[in-house]
């Protein structure tokens, strides 16, 4: 089977602009479901619309209930390293006195995110 052209009318509701109210919605809230952001947007969009905007052009998966990048964009990486190279540095000038000044807490006082339902914790 040979994919042959048609002539259905072009997708409108994935463009540059509803691309930046989807972008804008998430980053203010990551918990957003894609249900939720159909609501936000009222009926200007469908919810498969959204999902392949949030999936395909925003690059997004939903990890515990949050959006999160799937991968680290250059700037991030770059950052990254740059803070690696700088802690590497002072631990090397300064010796155990910056190893003693690191704080830690124990990993049981902090919680990023308890899911609210079983339900929530599987979003996305």
């Amino acid at each position: 089977m040979q994919n042959t052209s048609h002539q259905r009318r072009p997708r409108t509701s994935i463009s540059p602009e509803y691309i930046a109210v989807v972008r804008d919605l998430i980053e203010g809230n990551h918990r957003f479901t894609v249900v939720e952001i159909c609501q936000e947007l009222g009926t200007r969009i469908s919810y498969g619309s959204v999902q392949s905007i949030i999936k395909n052009e925003l690059l997004l998966r939903k990890i515990s209930a949050r959006w999160v990048p799937r991968l680290l964009s250059d700037q991030q990486k770059t950052a990254r390293v740059q803070i690696s190279e700088t802690l590497l540095a002072r631990c090397e000038e300064e010796g155990d006195a910056f190893i003693q000044r690191i704080v830690t807490c124990d990993e049981t006082w902090v919680h990023h995110y308890t899911p609210e339902t079983k339900r929530a914790s599987k979003e996305w």
